[in-house]
């Protein structure tokens, strides 16, 4: 692959970082739609996408990681391993092509051919009704962080071929919200493309683009946004930025609020983290100082901000299941006709796979996980599922079974 000369100032600092990544999104998205129409795509994104890999590989060191500042006196030790390779492979495949690529990602990613395989045997089906992916499966690898997580060109490619010629309604799926930053910030995809589902599911917009946002109580969603303007006061402090940019960092979703407070790579300190934790719950106490409205919950990397049940919500419960339902009304998805395709992984990939199966028994099931027991318990959800371990191999995959 060919490197080429950045006019780019040096990425030293988060912002920076969060910029160029940002940039970077703009760049697939250009590439992805003249690929998708067939036309030429514009000259300078190759290169320009080459370049912003060597800025990257040089922020970081030989392991891809890097002291990126929040401030002249205050850095943030963080890996940009995985953004500098999917930087590196759109690089490639605009330069060299598909099968360039495929053989580059053979060499990293043990088992792909046999992946592929195996995968598009398991999966493989006619006219499949709805096609729903899982963004955090299929954009996200275990573990990466939130807000530059943009999706890979190739796999945007892969994914609206696969989407858009084998299946009559495709969603895609997120926890986290449309904007700010959210899917949509992130996706490389042609929008209208899609049909989106964020905030799982209470954040809609059908293919012609009409959002439908689920119903909140006003006194909720006044007390919500009273809680969210302060957290974001929060992190606008650089004594507390760090905590956008790693793990879930801050996410505004329709109806509760996500906050990481630590990241698996455990990017900040304990004490840190622990004080974040002690200034969530002050904020929370001025605004709802009786938790009538509102609970915090902790699963040591993230705090969620949830609402508690309300005759004047629509929904009762923040889960996958209430979503699907809302979704499903919405987009008219019809899981009662068969067959449909599921792709999702981790955790909340596990509550998605088990929402779909309670609809139907018609899906087949590609699931990415890093922890073999995510994977056995997806099988047991579907028999029809096949378990990679990386979002590249699930994007190889869908690359196969497109047209």
């Amino acid at each position: 692959m060919m490197h080429h000369d950045s006019d780019q100032p040096a990425i030293t600092t988060l912002d920076a970082f969060a910029s160029r990544m940002a940039e970077s999104v703009a760049l697939r998205r250009q590439a992805a739609a003249a690929i998708l129409a067939s036309r030429p795509v514009p000259p300078e994104i190759a290169p320009a996408l080459a370049a912003l890999g060597d800025e990257l590989s040089e922020a970081a060191d030989r392991d891809g990681w890097a002291e990126l500042l929040l401030d002249p006196d205050q850095p943030l030790r963080l890996t940009l391993a995985e953004e500098t390779e999917q930087i590196e492979n759109d690089a490639l495949y605009l330069e060299e092509g598909r099968e360039a690529l495929l053989k580059h990602l053979g060499r990293r990613r043990h088992g792909l051919r046999d992946a592929m395989r195996k995968g598009l045997k398991e999966i493989s089906g006619h006219g499949i009704n709805v096609c729903l992916c899982q963004c955090d499966a299929l954009f996200r690898a275990p573990g990466q962080r939130f807000v530059t997580a943009a999706q890979p060109l190739w796999n945007a490619v892969a994914l609206a071929r696969f989407a858009t010629s084998r299946s009559k309604r495709p969603v895609l799926w997120s926890a986290a919200p449309l904007s700010g930053p959210g899917i949509a910030d992130l996706a490389t995809v042609p929008a209208q493309s899609f049909a989106w589902a964020a905030s799982l599911g209470r954040q809609i917009v059908d293919t012609a683009g009409r959002g439908i946002d689920a119903p909140l109580s006003r006194e909720k969603a006044a007390l919500l946004e009273s809680i969210n303007a302060r957290l974001a006061m929060l992190l606008g402090d650089s004594s507390w930025r760090a905590f956008a940019y790693v793990g879930s960092g801050l996410q505004f979703r329709r109806g509760e609020t996500v906050i990481a407070r630590q990241d698996s790579l455990h990017s900040v300190t304990e004490d840190a983290s622990l004080e974040l934790l002690e200034h969530v719950h002050d904020i929370v106490d001025a605004v709802d100082p009786e938790r009538e409205h509102f609970r915090v919950e902790d699963d040591g990397l993230d705090l969620i901000v949830t609402p508690t049940s309300s005759q004047q919500d629509v929904w009762r419960e923040f889960t996958p299941a209430e979503g699907l339902r809302a979704a499903s009304a919405a987009l008219s998805l019809d899981f009662a006709a068969g067959p449909h395709f599921l792709c999702c992984g981790g955790p909340d990939g596990l509550e998605l796979l088990e929402a779909v199966t309670a609809l139907t028994p018609d899906v087949r099931c590609l699931f990415v996980a890093d922890r073999e027991d995510l994977g056995h318990r997806a099988k047991a959800l579907c028999p029809r599922t096949f378990v990679v371990a990386h979002p590249d191999v699930a994007a190889a995959i869908l690359s196969a079974g497109a047209p």
